[in-house]
């Protein structure tokens, strides 16, 4: 497609989420009325609906699990309640009852969903990001589309800058934030939340490019096609220590097909050996740690045990 000042990549990208992926588009003016306050990040309605779907729980419950998730105030932490759901103790009983943020078995059951030029207010800088991608009230993924044209010249590399302004000045924004897409139409990139302009990656598959059109349109399908996408979040972003840092890391391409190719393997137990081929720093140790992790809670699996052989001291 030719994009130009009318028709615009932010406008290609929703009509594709909505009409290829099956998000439900709100536009700007419907999304404000959903939210009290222009610094609300969770969205209250989509947020108890998800939750008394997911759950089967009452209308009170889902508010209470709102009151609780709005008072997690880092994003790591919110990314294991998003995969291991929020504990409550019930103070008559004494019971614990576990409730479940997302539906990784049944990922139709969740309520997915995107808007665009929504304003947000934030500590240092007030936003408004191009398109914003939401998983049952929660924006897992801001995407920055860039239209180049003979009067604005602007790239993926202008939207990669933006996500990098916004994350330092927008913080609340960003605490349920998985990872987001910087594209020009041309040249699509995305990163894990925090990640420096230089960590911005290509999503390459050669054959869904040819497929469907294009790089861009390859990206959004691996990345956000809702199987796909709570895939990601509940198995492919790992927080990791590097010196006196921690450092929020998401899979690769070759890094995420890797992994899912020898679940599928053990889980079908057709073939009981293979071989992944890895060049020099493309990132061996992750696809190791990715492996393990999703066979060692696939429920399929029944807790199995996973042995890691390796050959240096540091990984």
């Amino acid at each position: 497609m030719k994009f130009n000042e009318r028709a615009t990549v932010e406008e290609y990208v929703i009509t594709f989420l909505s009409e290829k992926l099956g998000f439900t588009y709100i536009s700007p003016k419907d999304f404000e009325d959903l939210r009290d306050m222009e610094n609300e990040y969770i969205v209250a309605s989509e947020f108890i609906e998800a939750i008394k779907t997911i759950n089967g729980v009452s209308d009170e419950e889902a508010k209470n699990i709102l009151r609780l998730a709005r008072g997690i105030d880092t994003n790591q932490t919110l990314l294991e309640k998003l995969r291991n759901g929020i504990d409550v103790l019930d103070e008559k009983t004494k019971k614990t009852k576990n409730y479940a943020l997302l539906d990784f078995e049944h990922p139709e059951r969740n309520r997915f969903v995107l808007t665009n030029q929504v304003y947000f207010e934030g500590n240092a800088e007030n936003v408004i990001p191009d398109i914003v991608v939401l998983v049952n009230g929660l924006p897992l993924s801001l995407i920055e589309a860039k239209s180049p044209t003979a009067s604005e010249n602007v790239s993926y590399e202008n939207g990669i800058d933006q996500i990098v302004r916004y994350e330092k000045n927008a913080r609340k924004l960003f605490l349920p934030n998985c990872f987001n897409i910087a594209t020009d139409g041309i040249k699509t990139v995305y990163a894990a939340t925090g990640a420096p302009a230089q960590y911005f990656l290509e999503w390459k598959d050669e054959e869904r490019e040819k497929e469907l059109g294009g790089r861009l349109e390859a990206t959004l399908e691996a990345l956000l096609t809702p199987a796909h996408l709570v895939d990601i979040v509940g198995n492919f972003i790992v927080f990791e220590k590097e010196k006196e840092q921690t450092v929020k890391k998401m899979a690769r391409y070759q890094q995420l097909r890797a992994a899912n190719k020898i679940v599928d393997r053990v889980t079908e137990g057709k073939q009981k050996r293979g071989l992944v081929w890895h060049t020099q720093g493309s990132g061996k140790s992750l696809t190791m740690f990715f492996t393990a992790w999703k066979l060692r809670f696939d429920k399929r699996l029944g807790n199995p045990k996973v042995f890691v052989l390796v050959d240096r001291v540091d990984l």
